[in-house]
C-alpha cells in the first residue's frame, strides 16, 4: 500500500491569491468560510499542480490571477506541493509562464519539477511509483463517476480474481459454442472479430442485389442472329459510302489553306506596325504605373506604421496606469506605518511590603534577604528597561527600513512613469508622422491616375501609307476567300450521318456479343446466388456468437455483482439492465445508495457520502492511501460529517462554506 500524504502547500499568482501557503493537518484539514474567499482555490490548486486539471476535472483551467478581470500576465503562476510518499518528502512544484503576442494572442508553457530538478511532464508523472489516473480516483470524490459506463465496468471487472469467463464457458454447456474460442482469445477479441466479420459480411451482402441484377440485364431474350449478320453486313456497305463522299471533297479545301495562310501573313506584318507605334505608349502607362504602386506601398506601409504605434500607446498607458495603482498603493503603506507607534513603556510594579515577610511565620525577613531581594528587584526592573528600549530601537529600525523601502519603490515607480510618459510622447510623434505621410502618399496617387486617364488607348496610324495598304490587301484577300466552297458543311452532313450508322452497327455487334455470352452468364448467376447464401449463414453463425457474448456477460455479471459490490462499504453497482424490447443493455454501469440511482438520489449530504465511499474504497482497491478533498461540506450536519471522517481511513481535506468573513482552517 502506498502512502501520500499532504504537508504544504504554496502558490503565487494563482486565481484569487497572490501568495498563499497552508499546513494539512495530519488527519484533517478544514477549510471553512463564506463564498469567494478561496476555500475551492485551494483544492483547485491540489489539482492542477498534481493532475492538470481542475477540481471539476476540467482540463487545464484557468488559473491565472486577474486584477479587474485583467490578468496579470507578467508574472510566473506558481503551484507547489509538499507532500509525504511512501515516508519519503517530496516537494512537486509546477510553473505556468505566458508569452504575450503583438496581436494580444498568447500561450502559456508549463514547466515541472520534483524536488528541485526540473523534469517534463512525462517524467514528472514517472517519478512516483503508482498511476496517476488512479490517484486521482482516489483524491477526487466525483473523479471515477465522470468515466463513461463502459470503463466504469471495465475496472470494476478486474475485481473479482476467482472466475473468469473461460471458467464460466467450460461450467455452463449452454455455452460450448464459444469453448474453442475462449480458448485462444478473450471476450473482447472474439466479440471484435465477429462485429468486424459482420460489418465486412453486410458490405458484401448489401453488394449481392445489384450484382445480380446487373448479370440479369446482360442476359438477353432469344434473337435471330442470321438477322443480326444481314443487319452488320448492310451498315458496313453504308459506312464505305460515306467515306469515298468524304475524300471527293477534301481537294477544294486545300486550296481555301494557302489562301487563309497569306492573310494570316498579312495580319503579323499589321501587328508588327501597332505594336512598334505603340511601344512608346505602353512605355509611359508603365512608368505611370509604377508611380501608382509605389504611392500605394507608401501608404500600406505608412499604415502599417501607424497601426503598430496605436497598439504601442495602448500599452504604454496600460503600463503606466498600472503603475500608477502601485504608486497609490506604497503611498497608502506609508502613511499607514508612519502612523504606527511602539507601546509605551510600562514599568515593573514596586517591591511591596509583603514580599519582604516570610509567608510561613509572617515576620521581617532577615536584613540580608531584604538587601538581596530589593537588589534583585532593582537588577530585574534594570534589565527589564534595558530589554524595552532594545526592542524600541530595532521596532524604530524597522519602521526606517520599511520607509526607506517603500520610498526607494516610490522613486523607481514614479521613474518608470516618468519614461512611459516620454515613451508615450514619442509614439503620439510616429503616430502624426504616420499620417502625413497617408495624405502624401494619396495625394502621389491621384496625380499619377489623372495622367494615366490622359493617355489615349492607341496610337492613330491613318497617315501610315504602309499600313493602309496591308488593311487594303488583307480586306481584298479575305472578300476572295469567301467566294471559295470549302465543303466544310457537306463534310459535317456526312461526318454526322457517319458517327449515327457508326452507332448502330456497335449496337448490333454488341447484341450478337451477348446472345453468345447468355451461357456464361447464367452460370455467373447461380455462383452469385450460392454465394449470397454463404454470407448470409455466416453472418447469421457470427450473429449467435455475439448473442452468446450477450449470455456469457449476463451470466458473468449474476456471479460476480455481489463480490464486486463487497469492495464498496455503502455505494452498490447495478452492472446489467434490460432495454425495453428485452434486449441486453451492453456497458451498463449505475451507482445506487440506499437502493437510488445516485444521479437521482434528492439527499445531496448522501450522495456526498456515496462518492467519498466510492473514493476511500478505491483506494484500497489500488493500493494508495491518499488525501481525499471533501467539497460541499456544509451539506452534511455535524453528526453525519463527524461520522464520515471517522470512518475515513485518510487524510480528508474539508471544505465548508460558513458565514465567517475570513477563511478559518482548522487542522488535527
Amino acid at each position: 500500500m502506498h502512502l501520500v500524504k499532504l504537508l504544504a502547500a504554496h502558490c503565487e499568482n494563482f486565481k484569487g491569491f497572490k501568495l498563499f501557503d497552508i499546513q494539512f493537518g495530519d488527519k484533517l484539514t478544514h477549510v471553512k468560510g463564506c463564498n469567494g474567499l478561496g476555500k475551492s482555490t485551494i483544492a483547485e490548486l491540489i489539482m492542477w499542480v498534481l493532475h492538470g486539471c481542475g477540481y471539476d476535472l476540467t482540463s487545464n483551467p484557468k488559473v491565472r490571477r486577474e486584477i479587474e478581470g485583467i490578468p496579470v500576465n507578467d508574472v510566473p503562476v506558481v503551484g507547489e506541493i509538499t507532500m509525504l510518499v511512501d515516508g519519503k518528502e517530496v516537494v512537486a512544484k509546477k510553473v505556468q509562464k505566458r508569452s504575450v503576442k503583438k496581436d494580444g494572442s498568447y500561450s502559456d508553457d508549463n514547466t515541472y519539477s520534483i524536488n528541485g530538478v526540473e523534469r517534463n511532464l512525462k517524467d514528472f508523472v514517472g517519478y512516483f511509483d503508482f498511476s496517476f489516473d488512479d490517484l486521482l480516483m482516489c483524491m477526487n470524490i466525483g473523479a471515477f463517476l465522470t468515466k463513461k459506463p463502459k470503463e466504469m465496468r471495465e475496472f470494476l471487472f478486474k475485481l473479482p480474481e476467482d472466475i473468469s469467463e473461460t471458467d464460466i464457458v467450460r461450467e455452463y454447456p449452454e455455452f460450448a459454442l464459444l469453448a474453442e474460442l475462449a480458448e485462444k482469445y478473450t471476450v473482447e477479441e472474439i466479440a471484435a472479430m465477429n462485429k468486424a466479420s459482420i460489418t465486412k459480411l453486410n458490405k458484401e451482402i448489401n453488394e449481392y442485389p445489384g450484382r445480380i441484377d446487373e448479370v440479369n440485364r446482360q442476359i438477353v431474350e432469344d434473337i435471330d442472329t442470321a438477322e443480326l449478320e444481314l443487319m452488320k453486313n448492310d451498315l458496313q456497305e453504308q459506312i464505305a459510302k460515306i467515306v469515298a463522299q468524304e475524300d471527293d471533297s477534301l481537294a477544294q479545301s486545300r486550296e481555301q489553306d494557302s489562301m487563309s495562310k497569306d492573310i494570316m501573313d498579312l495580319q503579323f506584318r499589321k501587328s508588327d506596325i501597332e505594336r512598334l507605334a505603340n511601344a512608346e505608349l505602353i512605355q509611359q502607362r508603365k512608368i505611370i504605373q509604377g508611380k501608382i504602386d509605389d504611392a500605394d506601398n507608401s501608404f500600406k506601409d505608412a499604415m502599417h506604421s501607424q497601426q503598430m504605434a496605436e497598439m504601442d500607446k495602448t500599452r504604454i498607458q496600460a503600463a503606466i496606469d498600472r503603475n500608477k495603482v502601485e504608486k497609490d498603493m506604497l503611498l497608502k503603506n506609508y502613511n499607514q506605518l508612519v502612523q504606527n507607534e511602539f507601546p509605551g513603556f510600562e514599568p515593573l510594579p514596586e517591591l511591596s511590603t509583603d514580599m519582604l515577610i516570610c509567608p510561613t511565620c509572617g515576620q521581617d525577613l532577615p536584613e540580608n534577604i531584604k538587601v538581596q531581594k530589593i537588589s534583585e528587584h532593582k537588577e530585574i526592573s534594570r534589565k527589564y528597561l534595558e530589554k524595552y528600549e532594545t526592542d524600541k530601537r530595532e521596532w524604530e529600525d524597522g519602521k526606517q527600513a520599511k520607509l526607506a523601502g517603500i520610498t526607494e519603490n516610490g522613486r523607481a515607480i514614479k521613474k518608470a512613469i516618468d519614461d512611459f510618459v516620454a515613451e508615450l510622447i514619442l509614439v503620439d510623434k510616429k503616430i502624426e508622422e504616420a499620417k502625413a505621410v497617408k495624405l502624401e502618399a494619396n495625394k502621389e496617387k491621384s496625380m499619377a491616375c489623372a495622367m494615366m486617364e490622359s493617355l489615349p488607348q492607341r496610337i492613330e496610324l491613318s497617315d501610315n501609307q504602309e499600313y493602309e495598304a496591308l488593311c487594303l490587301e488583307i480586306t481584298k484577300k479575305e472578300e476572295a476567300l469567301k467566294a471559295i466552297s470549302n465543303g466544310a458543311d457537306y463534310r459535317s452532313t456526312l461526318r454526322l450521318q457517319k458517327s449515327n450508322l457508326q452507332s448502330e452497327l456497335d449496337a448490333v455487334k454488341e447484341k450478337i456479343a451477348r446472345v453468345i455470352k447468355n451461357v456464361e452468364l447464367e452460370d455467373r448467376l447461380e455462383f452469385l446466388r450460392a454465394e449470397h447464401a454463404q454470407k448470409e449463414q455466416a453472418k447469421a453463425d457470427c450473429e449467435k456468437i455475439l448473442d452468446l457474448l450477450d449470455e456469457l456477460d449476463k451470466k458473468k455479471n449474476d456471479l460476480l455483482v455481489d463480490e464486486i459490490n463487497g469492495h464498496f462499504k455503502k455505494v452498490k453497482f447495478k452492472l446489467f439492465e434490460y432495454n425495453k424490447n428485452g434486449s441486453y443493455k451492453k456497458d451498463f454501469c449505475q451507482p445506487t445508495i440506499d437502493s437510488f440511482n445516485l444521479r437521482d438520489a434528492a439527499n445531496k449530504g448522501r450522495i456526498i457520502e456515496a462518492k467519498l465511499d466510492i473514493a476511500t474504497s478505491i483506494q484500497q482497491i489500488v493500493g494508495i492511501n491518499c488525501p481525499v478533498i471533501l467539497d460541499d461540506a456544509e451539506s452534511l450536519d455535524t453528526e453525519n460529517l463527524k461520522r464520515i471522517l471517522t470512518d475515513a481511513d485518510c487524510q480528508v481535506v474539508v471544505l465548508s462554506v460558513t458565514d465567517d468573513k475570513k477563511l478559518e482552517i482548522e487542522v488535527r
